[in-house]
């Protein structure tokens, strides 16, 4: 088989494997692709190997009464047994899965052509390939979208924080390596710039769950819950930075840019504040309100939206965004002048 055929090979299984339209079963995947089920396995199974593809896919046994167990946690813990199932046929039957907006978002494409030549064709020995990425390029917008799977993620660690649940979850850290994590959520937070959602357990360490390679698996018997001290002040917390020096601000915002698009992207970018905010519609226009610790962030992020936001509280918010917006109107009227030096 030459280059150009394992490119298209493994260019279509992973196009398959990522529509949510196909049911990705071994045989239904050799059948479409036209490979033999043999061959079908070996490329799954270098797919999981893969320390950058690994944390895009996963498969799921129909058969199983538990929903929320995943073949590639089983490959974390028992690599050997997992390879000899695969390999042998005893995973033909299960759906497989990949979400590519799991990779880093520094990348032009979702998933960039380096990380499939160089990486998904580590062994195949191949350094320098013409690849034709058709299905399985897609370009990130500035603004990186939350995927479906890290929102139903996220629905499952606040009610696991409302309960007082433990949870379990596999997790890819900044070095690509992934391992199974448990402990209890207290706290989510989002870095509003760039979508990025974080959560803390109560060991005070903070995950990124983007970066959660499976469904978060609540566990409703627990032990007893550890004894920790929650900041009052972090519900007020906007972004991902809190200062305990801060007190929380009442801000009001009116968004007069009425367009479906833009303001559904303002209800996702204050999801985590639900419970906590006010976004309502007043005649022609929307408004929110809402008490943070966070006014920098808070900048930042109106800035994003241009025209289409303007601040109503605190004044001196307002008065920060019209100064910005005098000293951008004089730079741009200063132009003309700087295309002489």
């Amino acid at each position: 088989m030459d280059n150009k055929t394992i490119l298209n090979v493994i260019s279509n299984l992973i196009s398959h494997i990522y529509s949510e339209e196909f049911e990705a079963t071994i045989p239904a995947l050799s059948k479409c692709c036209n490979i033999p089920v043999e061959y079908t396995r070996k490329c799954l199974l270098q797919i999981l190997q893969n320390k950058t593809l690994s944390a895009c896919i996963d498969a799921t046994d129909p058969e199983d009464p538990d929903p929320d167990h995943f073949i590639y946690n089983d490959f974390l813990t028992d690599r050997e047994t997992v390879v000899k199932n695969l390999l042998s046929g005893k995973y033909d039957h299960c759906l497989w899965t990949m979400d590519l907006k799991i990779l880093g978002p520094d990348e032009d494409q979702i998933l960039s052509l380096n990380a499939l030549e160089y990486s998904a064709l580590l062994n195949s020995g191949e350094t320098d390939i013409s690849f034709k990425h058709g299905a399985i390029c897609e370009h990130k917008d500035n603004i990186t979208k939350v995927p479906k799977t890290v929102r139903e993620n996220q629905e499952r660690l606040q009610t696991a924080i409302d309960n007082r649940f433990s949870i379990s979850f596999c997790y890819r850290d900044k070095d690509g390596n992934t391992k199974i994590h448990k402990g209890f959520p207290v706290n989510i937070s989002t870095n509003v710039m760039d979508n990025w959602i974080y959560f803390e357990l109560a060991n005070e360490k903070t995950y990124r769950l983007d970066r959660v390679t499976s469904t978060v698996k609540i566990i409703k018997n627990p032990e007893e819950f550890p004894e920790i001290h929650i900041n009052p002040k972090k519900k007020y917390m906007w972004g991902s930075f809190f200062n305990d020096a801060e007190e929380p601000v009442h801000i009001k915002i009116v968004i007069t840019d009425t367009t479906t698009n833009l303001i559904n992207k303002i209800k996702s970018d204050i999801h985590h504040r639900e419970g906590l905010c006010q976004f309502y519609k007043s005649g022609s226009y929307y408004f929110y309100e809402d008490d943070i610790i966070g006014i920098s962030e808070f900048q930042r992020w109106l800035r994003g939206y241009g025209s289409s936001i303007q601040v109503l509280e605190p004044a001196s918010l307002r008065a920060k965004m019209i100064d910005s917006a005098k000293t951008t109107l004089a730079n741009y009227e200063k132009a003309e002048s700087w295309n002489e030096h």
